[in-house]
């Protein structure tokens, strides 16, 4: 009895764990979510998304800004975001056919 009990514990705490893990691991998960929606890229109109973080040089491997790339399933390009460290969007803008209202086109 006391065994299952430690085990459910166990398990609660690592759920806890893998999901502040998951923020982490993909730096800046609400701050681009939010940004997705409000360009109408709910997940269900994503095809694919990829994340990228950058770390600055040197020992201490800072992480210096994120970059992500999404692949709408309504056009043929995609979507990149790049933010700082902090999560402040430095940059947004679409490849190929796709385009979205106030981001730039890349040519």
């Amino acid at each position: 009895m006391k065994r299952t009990a430690s085990l459910a514990i166990l398990v609660l705490a690592s759920s806890s764990f893998s999901s502040s893990g998951q923020e982490a691991r993909y730096g800046c998960l609400s701050e681009t979510n939010k940004l997705l929606e409000s360009v109408g890229l709910s997940e269900d109109k994503i095809e694919r998304k990829q994340d990228f973080t950058e770390y600055a040089g040197g020992r201490a491997r800072r992480v210096a800004g994120y970059h992500v790339r999404v692949w709408p399933k309504d056009c043929q390009g995609q979507f990149m975001i790049d933010m700082n460290g902090a999560c402040q969007v430095t940059n947004t803008y679409s490849t190929g056919d796709c385009a979205f209202q106030g981001h730039d086109q890349a040519q």
